[in-house]
């Protein structure tokens, strides 16, 4: 295994939370195949962020933000604040989601969907991550790792 640690954060945090290649239902035989990782902590966007920016080296023209958050919540704020963690302008934020109040009001910042829609990256991280899954198994295999 031939990663950097920073490669193999990025690569377990997209497995873990990311959306992976689902069909669209509204065409037949079509596959979404955009790179998604959601969540509510800011240090695993930033992870997941330098991940795509220093390593896959994206188009960052290409890569959106949406928020979701709660009635009563203050969204220039969060947006404020997502778009100052992320470095990522509001004009590439998609709409923000405001849902009804929930249980978990002002406990977090929104939830932070980081979308980058294209194919050849997707497949990349594929098999990047086999790379590292099979890596790891076979050193398993080889009794290299102690639990």
């Amino acid at each position: 295994m031939d990663y950097n640690l920073r490669q193999i954060m990025g690569l377990t945090i997209w497995w873990t939370e990311g959306t992976k290649a689902y069909k669209d239902k509204r065409w037949k035989n079509v596959w979404v195949s955009n790179v998604d990782v959601t969540n509510t902590n800011p240090e695993i966007i930033k992870i997941f962020l330098a991940f795509l920016r220093q390593d896959l080296q994206i188009n960052e023209k290409r890569l959106k933000l949406q928020l979701q958050i709660h009635e009563g919540d203050d969204i220039e704020e969060f947006e404020k604040y997502w778009s100052e963690l992320t470095n990522i302008p509001k004009d590439r934020f998609n709409k923000t989601i405001v849902r009804p109040k929930g249980n978990k009001t002002g406990k977090s910042k929104g939830t932070c969907k980081i979308r980058y829609s294209d194919k050849a990256t997707y497949d990349k991280l594929i098999q990047m991550l086999n790379k590292l899954l099979d890596g790891y198994l076979d050193a398993i295999a080889q009794n290299s790792i102690k639990n």
